[in-house]
């Protein structure tokens, strides 16, 4: 292959891998006609100039990375080699200057600064330059706890919680009753899916990793009975209390699947109808309420105004199927795709009051937020919410809708093909067009992360490796036709670490898979908590000994992509798999065999360890799961070295569960499925109290 082409080395300077090592080892060249496709896309300008995200951000030449503590050396001739710059100024984000401490050859030194932004002006005869400087501080935020100790929580997909006053999907207050009662026996942290707002106009559209804004968060997880808006309307009160609405709600909280259709229309009305009293109250605790609410929409500003317009827009169009994911969202709208801001804030004029019930429903969903983080506090757990962000929104989200020139809109995230995907993945979600983020110095990938963070005492962050390289497909091409792209990993990783710190939130990194060595050094300097799954780490026929589980780490069975450890030892998975026709064959009969081998390598080193004593009679094709196995498998984990662990309630309950099964869609209920017992029942079953203080000792030691 010539790699002197023109379009080889556009793409070098672009970022595109020309080539990569598959999972084998061996150099895969990428496809001429997607290098030719991306080439293309990745130039393109930034044209979306009535973008308001485009209009008010500052346009930046360049950014450059430095470190705390070290002086900051800029080598203007990276800009524009011919230019002399005469003059240069370095602000804080106070917008107070701070002078160079010397200028030669077109180096500026300044000095040493705190973590942070920082605004560099570079002027020259011909123009003025702006650069962000990021200064990056030496690691991201790591939590007191962990000179201590080591540290444990319970980790539940919100949805699938059962409690007695609930409407058929986990909430907030769900949440809070975790947190008082686990926190009792140790417990530093309750971990959960994405929060991520969702397609409410499209309810079955149910995953939180494809969902409708990263920013924004999903109302149905309101406590509805919490809110004091309901405390105080009488007329919502009989209303729920209605002899038809209370037999709705015990039908939803009975059912095995969360209906999302149902759970949505019955919450949909009962806020509609709060808001309304909302409005009109002239109660003094109202008006109080009525001021911040007006506080809350100045402070967000056009974003929430936009999230709000989108929804009500949503609202109104007519929807196709969710078999028909290219309609979903803005996509699926016969009007209002394309709009500039100053159409946008006509629509939101015109119909300002649906607008503002969309965005109080996101004040609603902040304040509760806001009263657990309170809540956690109060009771002592130190790590609070474990919260997890998407690799990216969805193509028909609200993100992408508002500005469609941060995303590479024509292409799709996914995964080239390996033995566990031998066409590769299609994800289908957008990436961020790199070449337009770095113009906006990185400024959407802040806010993003600020607007999760603020929230959690921990963040996973979903498929790390993307902020390094993201497999990207073109249109209407299969996975294997896509391509490597590089992001602007360094500039990347400092504002994670900046944003980390500043919000005191610990950071895991989910880093499953083959990890390029650039990636694993990044995670090890900034100490990014690594993600530790437990089924993935057989190695020679056995599992690590306390000693050599990885030290900053994040350790736990399973994830929401793989069954409970009772459907995994039972293989209730691959039956699962096979009755859907996703396996079959050879392939099913290899990951059977490969399911027996993975269990006996698991009993063998609990007998190597001494979990298990060498009287324990029982093999992998021959011993069911059952509560005392289950229960050394946890102190097995609580006892390794690693400084914090997560433990699934559905193993717990020993459930054979599974809440989304990959390489499936419309097939199973991925996302729907609930937990067999409520969380009132699991706090008072001495067995699993019992459990869970000797996870808690196994952690003091």
């Amino acid at each position: 292959m010539d790699m002197k082409r023109p379009l080889y080395i556009r793409a070098e300077e672009l970022d595109i891998a020309v080539s990569h090592y598959d999972i084998d080892g061996n150099l895969i060249y990428a496809n001429p006609d997607s290098l030719a496709y991306f080439v293309e896309l990745l130039s393109l300008q930034r044209e979306n100039s009535d973008n308001i995200n485009n209009k008010s951000a500052v346009q930046f030449d360049d950014v450059f990375v430095a470190r705390e503590g070290e002086t900051i050396v800029y080598d203007s001739t990276q800009l524009n080699p011919t230019s002399q710059i005469l003059q240069a100024t370095l602000f804080n984000e106070q917008h107070q200057p701070i002078t160079p401490l010397s200028f030669s050859n077109q180096q500026f030194s300044f000095p040493a600064q705190p973590f942070g932004y920082y605004f560099l002006q570079l002027s020259s005869s011909e123009k003025d330059y702006q650069v962000r400087v990021l200064v990056s501080p030496k690691t991201a935020y790591q939590p007191a706890i962990f000179q201590q100790q080591k540290a444990w929580g319970l980790s539940v997909q919100l949805y699938s919680l059962r409690s007695a006053r609930n409407w058929g999907i986990g909430d907030f207050a769900d949440l809070a009753y975790l947190v008082q009662q686990s926190v009792i026996y140790g417990a530093e942290f309750i971990g959960i899916n994405p929060l991520h707002a969702m397609y409410c106009a499209v309810p079955e559209w149910a995953s939180p990793y494809s969902s409708a804004s990263r920013r924004y968060l999903n109302w149905l997880y309101l406590a509805i009975d919490q809110l004091p808006e309901y405390k105080l309307c009488k007329s919502v009160q009989n209303w729920l209390n209605q002899a038809d609405i209370q037999q709705q709600l015990a039908v939803l909280r009975q059912a095995e699947q969360v209906n999302y259709t149902e759970i949505t229309q019955l919450k949909f009305t009962a806020l509609k109808k709060l808001y309304a009293y909302f409005q009109r109250s002239r109660a003094a605790k109202m008006q109080q309420r009525q001021k911040a609410f007006a506080d809350f929409v100045k402070q967000q500003g056009k974003g929430l105004l936009y999230q709000g317009l989108f929804e009500w827009l949503d609202s109104q169009s007519s929807h196709q199927a969710i078999e028909q994911e290219n309609q979903i969202g803005w996509l699926g709208w016969h009007q209002y795709q394309q709009l500039n801001d100053k159409q946008r804030d006509k629509l939101i004029h015109q119909n300002k009051d649906d607008v503002m019930f969309y965005c109080w429903l996101q004040w609603l969903v902040q304040e509760q937020l806001n009263d657990l983080q309170v809540l956690c506090q109060a009771k002592g757990m130190r790590l609070g919410i474990y919260g997890d962000l998407s690799v990216s929104s969805s193509r028909g989200s609200a993100d992408v809708w508002a500005d469609p020139a941060l995303y590479c809109v024509d292409a799709s995230v996914g995964a080239p093909p390996d033995p566990l995907g031998p066409v590769g993945q299609n994800w289908n979600i957008p990436p961020y067009n790199p070449t337009e983020l770095k113009a906006r110095g990185f400024q959407p990938f802040i806010e993003l992360l600020r607007a999760n963070m603020q929230h959690f005492g921990v963040l996973r962050i979903d498929h790390i490796m993307g902020l390094f390289r993201l497999w990207l497909i073109p249109p209407e091409k299969m996975a294997a036709d896509g391509l490597y792209v590089h992001y602007p990993f360094t500039e990347l990783m400092a504002i994670l670490a900046i944003e980390s710190q500043r919000n005191q939130c610990l950071v895991v990194g989910e880093d499953l898979g083959t990890v390029p060595d650039e990636v694993r050094w990044k995670l090890n300097e900034f100490q990014i908590f690594s993600y530790f799954v437990l089924y993935f780490e057989q190695r020679n026929l056995q599992y690590p000994d306390n000693n050599t589980f990885p030290i900053n780490a994040f350790a736990t069975v399973g994830t929401h992509d793989v069954p409970s450890l009772s459907s995994f030892w039972h293989c209730r998975d691959l039956e699962l798999f096979a009755q859907l026709g996703v396996l079959q064959g050879e392939v099913l009969k290899q990951k059977y065999d490969q399911r027996v081998i993975d269990k006996q390598a698991l009993l063998n080193s609990l007998h190597r360890d001494q979990y298990l004593p060498d009287d324990y009679w029982g093999d992998a094709l021959n011993m069911a799961m059952h509560q005392n196995l289950m229960r050394v498998i946890h102190l097995y984990l609580a006892e390794s070295r690693t400084k914090l662990i997560g433990v699934q309630l559905e193993n717990l309950l020993e459930q054979e569960i599974s809440f989304n099964l990959p390489g499936t869609s419309l097939e199973y209920p991925n996302w729907r499925m609930r937990l067999s017992r409520s969380i009132e029942t699991l706090f008072s079953d001495e067995k699993i109290t019992a459990l869970l203080t000797e996870i808690n000792q196994a952690r003091l030691r």
